[in-house]
């Protein structure tokens, strides 16, 4: 069982017409601010990573460009604008380690 796997999130999947969403129980979410040194001075960046654990991997898997909002939505998707209200992040990278101890798809998103 994976540590700190308490909370809600929602896959939200684009075809180009439409937004279908999933519920998904049982991961974690963790936020960090990461700061790099730049020519132009520092530059900061917020990243989120979200670990899914194989047990509550949903059918339709996670990809690069889908969305995660942190909680439940409940309301229909139907426009970019819908997505204001709710914290969410694009994902940006999936990692599948599903072969180790601790078997879990890991998302790395802005």
């Amino acid at each position: 069982m994976m540590l700190m796997c308490d909370k809600t999130i929602t896959l939200v999947k684009c075809d180009g017409e439409a937004y279908t969403t999933t519920t998904i129980k049982g991961v974690s979410w963790f936020d960090k601010a990461q700061v790099k040194l730049e020519s132009t001075g520092l530059a900061f960046a917020n990243a989120t990573k979200v670990r899914i654990p194989s047990a509550v991997i949903p059918a339709t898997l996670p990809q690069v460009g889908d969305i995660l909002i942190l909680g439940e939505v409940t309301a229909t998707l139907e426009k970019p604008a819908d997505l204001a209200p709710y914290r969410h992040v694009k994902i940006m990278a999936v990692g599948d380690n599903r072969r180790g101890r601790l078997p879990h798809l890991a998302a790395v998103c802005q």
